[in-house]
């Protein structure tokens, strides 16, 4: 990957994670907590959602030891006691992320396939169209790999606060013991393939997409 496609990377993940937690707020401004948006976090100023971790240093590092970009946006804040259903509000705010990501790469999917379309049946501007494909080829792929990866059921993840609506009440406390050390948990699992699973779901991505352009 070249430096222009390494920054269009950057910039796609940037994108989709500021979406992604613009979501989150706007979910749970709607339900009745306000303290998102009271910090000026519902917006597309990514100043307001840069984590130097996240959103700098992992994608770099991953980038350099693996060829890929990933990362994230720091999390808004949600305060579960604003809401009328503290649960279900926690649930449907945390689901709002990952959601966002699958809408993304649907709207990614359509120009993808606009774009495969015009290359096979067209000779307009080869070189634009190859661009385009690829561009919305990475559209897809980061934005499903951010839905794929946030509802692990891994605390702080959004899938462990998903699953946590559907749990009874003794495992849901053994699920929020479990949340102070979820960060050394999901960078162990990282660093030991404990995520290899999502490389074969890509993987798979990866063919049906490419199968698309023949």
């Amino acid at each position: 990957m070249d430096i222009i496609w390494l920054i269009i990377s950057f910039t796609i993940l940037g994108f989709s994670a500021i979406i992604h937690e613009c979501a989150h707020g706007w979910v749970a401004y709607k339900l009745g907590d306000n303290t998102a948006y009271y910090q000026g976090r519902i917006t597309l100023n990514p100043l307001k959602h840069i984590d130097p971790f996240m959103t700098i240093i992992l994608p770099l590092v991953l980038f350099f030891t693996s060829g890929f970009v990933f990362g994230g946006a720091k999390p808004v804040p949600i305060n579960p006691y604003n809401f009328r259903d503290s649960e279900k509000g926690m649930m449907l705010s945390s689901l709002a992320g990952p959601f966002s990501n699958l809408l993304l790469a649907i709207t990614g999917f359509c120009f993808f396939l606009l774009f495969a379309f015009l290359a096979n049946k067209t000779t307009f501007n080869p070189r634009l169209l190859e661009f385009n494909i690829t561009l919305f080829y990475l559209f897809i792929y980061i934005n499903v790999l951010l839905a794929l990866f946030n509802i692990i059921p891994v605390p702080p993840l959004d899938g462990s606060r998903i699953l946590r609506y559907f749990l009874p009440w003794d495992m849901k406390e053994s699920l929020d013991r479990i949340e102070p050390f979820g960060f050394i948990i999901i960078m162990a699992l990282v660093m030991t393939g404990g995520f290899s699973f999502l490389n074969l779901l890509m993987s798979k991505l990866n063919y049906f997409l490419i199968s698309l352009m023949r």
